[in-house]
């Protein structure tokens, strides 16, 4: 039996807990739209579900050897974790070190991700209709016209709503893709994802210009290419090819429309950043170049800022390159050069990895991405999961990678939320593979 069909027919929820469920999945990605812990109580609530039917309907599946990696790792953090607090004569306890046992979850949502399988088209439906409607009403046009930097949606700062923003351009897209492929115009899920996602791509750009976030603008500036390139070969109907044309136009438009102020607001960096490699090139010492950036008047507040950060972490990450400093970095943060720079959230993930976990713990995660995208790719070729969808998997990924760059959106609830859904997503194709391949076991008479 496909494992698409033996999902539906040999795993039947109850009426309420479908609802419920679905709804749960639908607070799991409203981090997008309103900045809280909400998503917290709907990943323990999906957890509790999946780790149920794991042991009831799913038990003859055996668990991937990455979903025993992730509760190895949770068991070293926290266990790391208890014994640098209780070792350490001012009890560290570091900042944000619980987001390191979130992995614990992932296989369990895998599987509560199996179960509601065949509620997904209304999940979505549900979630992007959600979205529309809060950007309509909560983008600020005229601060946006009038050139002001603006918080999108309910945020707590505008880097944070620009991210948001860039995943729902980035998911609506090919939600439509994917049903304008699969789907006859007959189709409600066709119509209504025609309907709302040029909106929703056109103010989720409006409202990341308006945020004035030059990482983010960077991410998506790179990102968009690469939603074209992943999608040029099945956008080849005519009314495709026409929704696409006028989206770039209206962008390409708003570029040329807001240029000055785009100029305004990336141009004194895009300089410094220019000067700092100049001198990078002609000296070859990156520490003198930075130093002296940092030094500069040239340098705006914000690039400063960072690159006092940067520097104040990889101090750090040199004493302890391969496991890091565990919940024990702030008390070291104190010694560093820029250590009077004013907060400690380094905008840049992968060092606030790094400071904490070391090369080991960067490498753990590099290998459970690894681990996802390929199974996502297994899935995709087995027919488990439409092509469309995988590169909205991609396109995600990549994304989220780029805004790390410059910030520590890792260390948000938006990407908190985000790592919950693709590790979700990645082991309910693990799940749906292993029964693809060896199959539903008979029913017992």
């Amino acid at each position: 039996m496909d494992a698409l069909n033996a999902i539906e027919t040999r795993v039947k929820l109850p009426v309420a807990l479908a609802v419920l469920g679905s709804l749960l999945w639908i607070l799991m990605a409203t981090a997008t739209v309103i900045e809280s812990d909400t998503y917290r109580y709907a990943t323990v609530l999906l957890t509790l579900i999946g780790g149920y039917y794991s042991y009831t309907r799913l038990s003859f599946v055996r668990m991937h050897w990455a979903g025993w990696l992730c509760i190895a790792w949770t068991l070293y953090a926290v266990a790391r974790f208890l014994l640098l607090i209780y070792s350490s004569p001012d009890r560290q306890r570091g900042a944000s070190e619980w987001l390191y046992f979130f992995p614990l979850f992932f296989p369990f949502l895998g599987a509560a991700l199996v179960v509601y399988r065949p509620y997904v088209s209304r999940i979505l439906a549900g979630y992007f209709v959600l979205a529309l409607i809060f950007l309509l009403i909560l983008t600020d046009y005229r601060g946006i016209l009038s050139g002001e930097p603006v918080t999108p949606m309910i945020q707590h700062n505008r880097i944070h709503g620009a991210v948001a923003c860039g995943f729902m351009l980035i998911g609506a897209f090919f939600w439509m893709m994917h049903n304008l492929c699969h789907h006859a115009w007959s189709d409600w899920r066709l119509r209504l994802s025609v309907t709302c996602t040029p909106p929703i791509v056109l103010l989720s750009l409006l409202n990341i210009f308006g945020s004035k976030s030059k990482g983010v603008w960077m991410a998506m500036a790179i990102t968009l290419p690469l939603i074209y390139l992943l999608a040029h070969g099945y956008m080849r109907a005519r009314f495709i090819r026409v929704l696409g044309a006028a989206m770039a136009i209206c962008l390409v438009a708003g570029i040329a429309l807001f240029w000055g102020n785009i100029a305004q607001t990336a141009g004194p960096t895009i300089n410094a950043i220019g000067a700092t490699v100049q001198e990078l090139s002609n000296s070859g010492d990156v520490s003198s170049a930075v130093h002296d950036a940092i030094r500069s008047e040239d340098t705006p507040l914000s690039m400063n800022e960072r690159m006092q950060l940067w520097t104040n972490a990889w101090e750090i990450f040199r004493t302890s390159p391969i496991f890091g400093q565990g919940n024990d970095w702030l008390e070291s943060w104190q010694k560093t050069e820029y250590a009077n720079v004013g907060y400690t959230l380094l905008h840049n993930g992968y060092l606030e990895i790094l400071v904490r976990h070391g090369l080991f713990g960067l490498t753990v995660f590099a290998l459970l991405l690894a681990v996802f995208v390929d199974a996502i790719t297994r899935a995709r070729r087995l027919g488990l999961m439409s092509l469309q969808a995988a590169h909205a998997y991609y396109a995600a990924i990549a994304y989220f990678c780029l805004t790390l760059l410059s910030n520590s959106n890792n260390r948000l609830a938006i990407g908190e939320s985000f790592f919950m859904i693709v590790a979700a997503i990645a082991f309910h194709c693990l799940i749906l593979i292993e029964i693809q391949e060896k199959g539903w076991p008979e029913e017992k008479a």
